[in-house]
C-alpha cells in the first residue's frame, strides 16, 4: 500500500488564522489532518514539527488541539486514550505575540508516526509524512 499518497491531506487547504485574546494577538493556528486511512491514537505520534517560511517553530510554541483539548507536543507519548479519527481536523496553535502577517506563507508539517495495526512481534511499520504547502494568512 502507498501510505505517501496520504500526505496530500496532511496540511488542509484551509487559511491561517491569527488568535486573539481580549483584543490581543498571541499567536496564529492552521488545520492538519492525519494522512491515512485509519486514524490514530496520539501516542503513535513519534515526532511532530513545523516550519514556517523555512523557519524552525519551537516545540514549547506549538499546541496541538483535538476533541476539544489541547496538547504540548511533549504531552503526546502519554495520550494512549486519544484517538485522531480521520476525519477530524487537528489545530496546530502557534504562540507567537503578534501572530502572523496577512498574505501567503510557506509551512512544512513533517510528522513520524507508527501504524498502530502493524504491531507484529514488537516490529511497527513508522512513516514519515513530510509536506510543504502554501496557505495564506488573514
Amino acid at each position: 500500500m502507498d501510505f505517501q499518497a496520504y500526505n496530500k491531506i496532511f496540511v488542509c487547504k484551509e487559511n491561517i488564522q491569527n488568535v486573539k485574546v481580549e483584543g490581543t494577538v498571541i499567536g496564529y493556528e492552521f488545520k492538519i489532518k492525519y494522512p491515512s486511512y485509519r486514524g490514530t491514537f496520539l501516542s503513535c505520534i513519534e515526532e511532530l514539527r513545523f516550519k514556517m517560511d523555512g523557519e524552525e517553530i519551537a516545540k514549547d510554541d506549538i499546541y496541538f488541539c483535538l476533541n476539544n483539548k489541547q496538547f504540548l507536543l511533549d504531552e503526546l507519548p502519554e495520550c494512549f486514550k486519544e484517538y485522531w479519527f480521520v476525519r477530524e481536523k487537528a489545530t496546530v496553535r502557534v504562540m507567537k505575540a503578534g501572530g502572523i502577517e496577512s498574505g501567503e506563507h510557506e509551512l512544512n508539517a513533517f510528522m513520524k508516526h507508527r501504524i498502530p495495526y502493524t504491531g507484529y512481534f514488537g516490529q511497527y511499520l513508522v512513516l514519515d509524512s513530510d509536506v510543504t504547502d502554501r496557505l495564506t494568512a488573514e
